[in-house]
């Protein structure tokens, strides 16, 4: 065999375990329900004190279907009167007209359009983002992985809250709470 041979043979399987090495299994099923452990927090600052919190109720409409993205679909909601960043007084100001105005819209949710691959277990999805009446899109990078039977999907994502009309009135003051609220979203999903 010629040493150009061994090296085009040798490339070949070199090229061949990369690429098994970046292959994913695809599940036969599509995943299309989220378990009660699923969650939505966030964290924000105020007068530079870090302050978090979450909801306590949410819903997810999930089609994931790794092996064919085109339709896959998520749809992610909190009851806004839900949160609970730690006392009563914080989560009724935050479940109020400044902040998330539950009686007047009662839920914030996402809504995807697309999912883009971008490498293992690893995808974007764009879509719309609404609350308190307001509607902008997001693209959120969602990494997933197996666990047994189920799949975890957790995203992080950063929202200017001033787009969103979250904290008017005295709270308009980016000095008083910044307009940077951190969001993470723990998804665990099972099979149809």
């Amino acid at each position: 065999m010629s040493p150009l041979s061994i090296k085009t043979l040798c490339g070949g399987a070199l090229l061949s375990i990369c690429a098994a090495a970046w292959a994913q299994p695809v599940p036969v099923a599509a995943y299309t329900h989220a378990l009660p452990v699923s969650s939505v927090s966030f964290s924000a600052t105020q007068m530079g004190v870090p302050m978090k919190g979450h909801f306590k109720t949410l819903t997810a409409q999930i089609d994931f279907m790794p092996g064919d993205l085109a339709k896959s679909h998520v749809e992610v909601a909190v009851q806004s009167a839900s949160v609970d960043a730690g006392s009563a007084q914080t989560n009724a100001l935050l479940a109020g007209a400044d902040w998330l105005a539950a009686k007047a819209d009662p839920q914030a949710r996402f809504v995807s359009t697309q999912f883009t691959p971008d490498g293992p277990g690893r995808y974007w999805v764009s879509g719309t983002f609404s609350v308190k009446g307001h509607s902008q899109p997001l693209r959120v990078q969602v990494s997933t992985h197996p666990d047994g039977k189920d799949l975890i999907m957790d995203a992080a994502f950063t929202l200017d809250r001033t787009a969103f009309g979250l904290g008017t009135g005295s709270w308009a003051d980016t000095s008083v709470v910044a307009a940077a609220i951190a969001v993470q979203v723990h998804l665990v999903v099972s099979p149809q």
